[in-house]
């Protein structure tokens, strides 16, 4: 109660010394602030105490309303820095036996499974203009003249192609004849039949089976047998393909089978214990859902069409090697590199890292375990060992 006296008094004194036109706004200050004083003193202990004037920014945020927080905006640092290089686009990577990994050779290695979506137009045409190059550059084809304008060369081109054709064509017939004298050598006492001419023979079989629906589509559509060759290379002969075609066909036969070896590996685990009896895998055994089409890609055969033409495929496969096995063992002949990497694809064993000398062991490896097995057997034998190989 003093203090508030007190308090009334000091402005007392100075408006006694003060100017009219001062008193009277000190009065009515004081008036104001009088009737202003009661609900000062109750709003002052809700009210929050002023900014000090530091100005560094406070880190309570009870103090700032929900709908503040929610509706700040980050703030943005403006200072320089780095400019982060974009991420390097991924290589593509083929499975061939140039850039496949040292662990590639092991199942268990997870790569990017081949791809078996067809090329689109611009890039097969590009590649069968480049076959007809190459075939030009070595010899087979004749080249157009230089000063030959468009449709002479177009021309050009689809009449050296037709002769190429015809001869491919003429020479299945051909070598009919000269298994005819191979036969008439055996069965005249001669000697025996050996491995090359087995396999030219059964080269000779399925040419014979290509050579009708060949020569419709080339009298058809002759243009087109570039492009087949690119999309659906198992419908021609092995007499009517360019060296490039033959070569692209190998290495995309490859690359297939290495990746269903190493996608599929825990389908060869599966299938290794379904042998019966042990060390004999039968073609029962591998009546499943995807075990056809993925022995067939090991195969580096066609995976089109249902699960028993697959199988008939898988058998024809099998016999095929029981009786070049033999000839293996019987004739022991010195393989060239193209010829054993050959001979290890089509039992389905494929590894880019595996060095000559490697592959030599391979091979006899396979050829010791089925020349001590039962020749009843003879498929189930091939089969677990392809499947045993795999599943490593």
């Amino acid at each position: 109660m003093l203090r508030s006296i007190t308090r009334d008094a000091l402005p007392r004194r100075r408006i006694a010394h003060s100017s009219p036109r001062a008193f009277s706004v000190l009065s009515s200050q004081h008036h104001a602030r009088i009737i202003l004083r009661p609900t000062l003193v109750h709003t002052r202990f809700l009210s929050t105490p002023q900014p000090s004037s530091n100005t560094e920014p406070r880190d309570k945020s009870s103090d700032i309303p929900p709908s503040t927080l929610q509706q700040r905006k980050p703030k943005v640092g403006l200072r320089p820095g780095p400019v982060k290089p974009p991420p390097p686009k991924a290589p593509r990577t083929t499975l061939s036996a140039h850039n496949i990994p040292k662990a590639a050779s092991s199942p268990l290695h997870k790569l990017p499974p081949t791809s078996e979506s067809p090329p689109p137009l611009n890039v097969v045409k590009e590649t069968a203009k480049r076959d007809i190059e190459e075939a030009e550059a070595h010899g087979i084809l004749t080249p157009a003249p230089a000063d030959a304008n468009w449709f002479k060369r177009t021309m050009h081109k689809a009449i050296q192609l037709a002769k190429f054709y015809f001869r491919g064509v003429k020479l299945i017939w051909v070598r009919r004849g000269e298994i005819a004298q191979i036969r008439a050598r055996i069965k005249a006492g001669g000697a025996p039949l050996s491995r090359a001419e087995f396999r030219f023979i059964q080269t000779q079989k399925d040419d014979v089976n290509k050579v009708i629906p060949f020569i419709i589509i080339a009298l058809l559509l002759e243009e087109v047998i570039p492009i087949i060759a690119i999309y659906a290379p198992s419908f021609l002969p092995s007499t009517c393909i360019l060296p490039s075609q033959q070569a692209r066909i190998q290495e995309k036969r490859y690359q297939k089978a290495v990746g269903f070896a190493i996608k599929h590996a825990p389908l060869f685990t599966e299938l290794q214990s379904k042998e019966s009896p042990k060390n004999y895998l039968p073609l029962d055994a591998i009546r499943s859902d995807t075990a056809p089409t993925v022995i067939c890609g090991l195969l580096g055969l066609s995976t089109l069409g249902v699960d028993a033409l697959r199988i008939h495929r898988i058998r024809r496969r099998l016999n095929f090697l029981a009786e070049d096995d033999r000839l293996l063992i019987q004739d022991k002949p010195n393989l060239s590199e193209k010829e054993l990497a050959e001979a290890l694809e089509e039992r389905g064993i494929v590894g880019a890292t595996m060095t000559q000398k490697a592959k030599e062991a391979k091979l006899k490896w396979w050829l010791d375990n089925v020349q001590s097995s039962d020749p009843a057997n003879a498929a189930a034998r091939r089969l677990a060992l392809m499947v045993r190989n795999s599943a490593q």
